[in-house]
C-alpha cells in the first residue's frame, strides 16, 4: 500500500519581499518594521534601475491576513507613487491556499487585560469570576488582541474602568474589527464611534457589534477624521507611526477639554518622536506603557 504523505506544517514565519526604488524602499522599510516589530534588510538590485528589495518577515498568527492585506494596500500607494510597474511585493513559504484560513489556528481564548478575555466564535472561552468576554471575527480586518499594540490599548481601557474614569463616549480611530469599540462597550462606555478607511474594517466591526449584541452603542463608517464634527473625553488610535503623525492636529484637535489620547502603534523607539509631535499640538504624556518593543502613550 502506498504511504500517504502528511501535510506539510505551516511556516512559523513568512517572508514579505517589498521591491521599489530608493525613495519608496526606504520609506517602505520603515513601515515594514514598524508592522512587523522586527528589523528589515535592504537590498540593492544591481543592474535594476535603482530598484532595492526591503525584506521583512511576518509571524504567522491571527494577524497575519490583515497584515497582508494592509502591506498590499501600502505597496499600491507607493506604486502610484513611483510609477506603473515599479513596486511590486510578494509573500513567500506560506502557500496561499492555506494562509487565508490557516490563522484560525492560532486564534483561541485570551486574557488580555487583567479582566478581559478575547475569543473567537469557533471557541468557547472560560471566564473566571470577574472576568469579561469579548468575541472577536477579524475577516480581513486588524484585531484579535493578539498583537501587542492591541493588548496595550486594552489594558489602558481596563484599568480606566477599574478606576471609574472609563467615560460614556469613545472615539475609536482605525478601528479594524472593532475590538477596542467593543471593549469600550463592554467596560461600561455607552457609545462609541468607530472609523476606518477600509471598507473591510466597518464591515467586521459591525458584525462582531452584532455579535457581543452591541449594535445600539456603535456607529462605524470611513468617515475621515477630519470631518467628525464632535469631541471626545477618550479618543483611541491603534495605528502606526506614519499615521499617527499624518494625523495627529486631528487627532488632538477632537479631545474633549480634560480628555485623553491613547496612541498605540508604535515601536519603543518611536516613544520620543511621538512625544514631541503631540506636544506640538499641546498634549503630554500622563502614562505609558510597552509590550515586546511596542509601545502605546496617553496623552492629555
Amino acid at each position: 500500500m502506498k504511504k500517504t504523505s502528511e501535510p506539510a506544517p505551516i511556516p512559523v514565519w513568512q517572508e514579505v519581499r517589498l521591491r521599489a526604488p530608493a525613495p519608496q524602499a526606504e520609506a517602505a522599510a520603515d513601515f515594514l518594521a514598524g508592522v512587523t516589530g522586527h528589523g528589515v534588510q535592504l537590498i540593492d538590485e544591481l543592474g535594476s534601475q535603482g530598484l532595492v528589495t526591503v525584506r521583512a518577515f511576518l509571524e504567522t498568527c491571527a494577524e497575519l491576513p490583515a497584515q497582508k492585506a494592509l502591506l498590499e494596500r501600502y505597496a499600491a500607494s507607493l506604486a502610484a507613487e513611483a510609477g506603473e510597474g515599479l513596486v511590486e511585493v510578494s509573500f513567500v513559504d506560506l502557500p496561499e491556499e492555506d494562509w487565508a484560513g490557516a490563522w484560525r489556528a492560532y486564534f483561541h481564548p485570551r486574557l488580555v487585560s487583567r479582566r478581559l478575555i478575547v475569543a473567537p466564535p469557533w471557541e468557547k472561552a472560560s471566564p473566571e469570576a470577574g472576568q469579561l468576554v469579548v468575541v472577536i471575527d477579524p475577516g480581513q480586518a486588524f484585531g484579535t488582541g493578539q498583537h501587542q499594540s492591541t493588548q496595550l490599548v486594552l489594558r489602558r481601557i481596563d484599568r480606566l474602568a477599574e478606576r471609574g474614569r472609563l467615560p460614556a463616549r469613545v472615539l475609536d480611530v482605525g478601528c479594524g474589527s472593532g475590538i477596542l469599540s467593543l471593549a469600550a462597550l463592554l467596560f461600561g462606555a455607552r457609545q462609541v464611534v468607530g472609523i476606518d478607511i477600509d471598507p473591510e474594517a466597518v464591515i467586521a466591526t459591525r458584525a462582531n457589534a452584532e455579535r457581543n449584541g452591541m449594535t445600539q452603542g456603535v456607529s462605524v463608517g470611513i468617515t475621515p477624521l477630519e470631518e467628525i464634527g464632535e469631541t471626545f473625553p477618550l479618543v483611541l488610535a491603534n495605528l502606526i507611526a506614519r499615521e499617527l503623525t499624518e494625523l495627529a492636529e486631528p487627532l488632538a484637535g477632537h479631545l474633549s477639554p480634560g480628555g485623553e489620547l491613547v496612541i498605540s502603534g508604535i515601536l519603543v523607539d518611536q516613544i520620543k518622536a511621538m512625544t514631541t509631535l503631540f506636544a506640538a499640538q499641546g498634549l503630554r504624556v500622563v502614562e505609558q506603557d510597552s509590550l515586546a518593543g511596542w509601545a502605546a502613550l496617553v496623552l492629555a
